[in-house]
């Protein structure tokens, strides 16, 4: 459902296109920004005590669970965990 009147949506557009490429580029990451930080408080509001890692896992699978099998996600988690391991490990 869409509240938005046409009137509405048009001043929007207005406002958005008289920025420059950079501007909207800069509004864009703002938005995606703010958007993971939703995200991420949404899981840490489910799970106080997450880990830094899990909380990574769990915003990927928030965003991508649709996108991968089960199977798919199962072994992406894992190269995550592998990669976490890996670059974060004290004794290299």
């Amino acid at each position: 459902m869409d509240g938005t009147t046409e009137e509405a949506r048009k001043k929007q557009s207005e406002i958005i296109f008289s920025k420059t490429p950079e501007e909207r580029f800069l509004m864009g990451i703002e938005m995606i920004n703010y958007m993971r930080m939703v995200v991420e408080n949404s899981i840490r509001a489910e799970q106080p005590d997450i880990s830094p890692l899990e909380l990574k896992i769990a915003v990927f699978k928030r965003y991508y669970a649709h996108e991968f099998s089960k199977e798919e996600l199962e072994r992406i988690e894992e190269s995550m965990r592998v990669y976490h391991l890996q670059t974060h490990n004290t004794l290299n």
